[in-house]
């Protein structure tokens, strides 16, 4: 969301950002500025938890908007608190336009199958996600998967596919851990290890089984192999518990949330980056943000060959890809990877290169305004703006 809300400001737009901030529960009431956008976060009500919790930030994000009355309102997931706001908003300001930016499979078949949700909460999730589909002028789609979702839930209705790209800050952040890579490997006592890393969510229903037999079946055959974890999630515990019954524990260095800027170092100063899939609806319909810092950070990567990983890398050019839920394909990958260093440099670098010439946002954003313009004109030429 925030590349490409500042690649709009780029373009001379006024973008504000209403955040329902039960991830970040610090940032509950706080304001800042970044790249021009103005970001605001909703407050937390005192007395947190389930549904209240929800119907609070979701009266706070229709109410915000509201007093905002913006020329076009994009909302980012098609449930929870964004879809509840998105009805009290339909209500509200039926004139103007609003679009869904759909980037995850969330109803049957995905997330609700996944997540321990009750029978009455799947049910609300699963007509929450069809309701605001149908319901929205237009819809930006993070994968291919999500497109041919959409038009089984909504019919045929504008859309875009707008995958995930990097933030232009991040160029320079990047740059710069670049040119202290040594200094920084031996700041993190790498100078002589062989670090492969994986960062971002652990769920309760991971994938990272596979990597763990992947890597338990090579470290005898790579000399001075670390394996650094930085995640927060649901699923660590069985994780660990994977690792350590597979005797890797003194191999893997762990690390919890780490703000962006430090998580950027680590991943410079990594070798060989990792990320496997099966072949799940989910997984199908995922547009990594881990593959995009990866590739931003020049990382030779390992990822399976599922879903948007095929968009974003070229198989033996710009990454590896290897067949979904294969252990022992991905153990010869990152064997390859390890044994030959100035290849998987040349990979890195190739990942890197693609990533900004391809999925910058400063090159993708006309089509997001070309959507907005045409949901402006379809609602304005409505009666009511209905």
């Amino acid at each position: 969301m925030m590349p490409m809300a500042a690649a709009l400001c780029r373009r001379g737009h006024n973008v504000i950002i209403l955040i329902p901030p039960y991830d970040n529960p610090a940032d509950s009431g706080q304001q800042w500025e970044r790249d021009g956008v103005r970001v605001v976060n909703m407050r937390l009500p005192r007395i947190a938890g389930g549904s209240y919790t929800i119907l609070s930030l979701a009266w706070q994000l229709a109410r915000s908007a509201r007093r905002l009355q913006p020329d076009v309102l994009h909302v980012f997931k098609p449930v929870g608190p964004g879809a509840l706001a998105m009805a009290l908003l339909r209500r509200w300001m039926p004139h103007i336009p609003i679009l869904l930016d759909n980037d995850d499979w969330e109803g049957a078949g995905g997330w609700l199958d996944v997540n321990p949700y009750s029978a009455l909460q799947k049910r609300v999730l699963a007509w929450q996600e069809r309701w605001c589909l149908q319901q929205a002028r237009a819809v930006t789609c993070a994968s291919h998967v999500l497109m041919t979702r959409t038009r089984l839930l909504a019919g045929d209705k504008p859309m875009a596919l707008l995958p995930n790209g990097p933030d232009n800050t991040l160029r320079e952040v990047v740059a710069q851990a670049e040119l202290r890579r040594d200094a920084l490997r031996d700041a993190f006592g790498w100078r002589n290890a062989r670090v492969l890393i994986y960062a971002g969510t652990v769920p309760l229903n991971h994938d990272l089984d596979i990597a763990v037999r992947a890597i338990a079946a090579i470290r005898a055959g790579i000399p001075n192999l670390k394996w650094v974890i930085i995640a927060t999630g649901d699923g660590l515990p069985s994780l660990r518990a994977a690792i350590q019954q597979a005797g890797l524990e003194p191999f893997v260095e762990h690390h919890g949330f780490m703000p962006h800027d430090h998580l950027v170092e680590r991943l410079v100063a990594a070798d060989i980056a990792l990320y496997p899939y099966r072949d799940s609806n989910i997984n199908q319909a995922k547009c990594s943000g881990k593959v995009i810092d990866y590739m931003a950070c020049g990382k030779a990567m390992v990822v399976s060959d599922v879903g948007m990983n095929r968009h974003y890398l070229q198989d033996g050019i710009s990454g590896l890809l290897t067949p979904p839920g294969n252990a022992e394909a991905f153990a010869v990958a990152l064997t390859r990877l390890a044994h030959d260093p100035l290849w998987a440099d040349s990979l890195g670098r190739a990942a890197q290169g693609r990533l900004w010439e391809r999925f910058g946002w400063d090159g993708r954003v006309a089509t997001l305004e070309t959507l907005y313009r045409a949901a402006r004109q379809e609602a304005s030429a409505l009666p009511s703006g209905r």
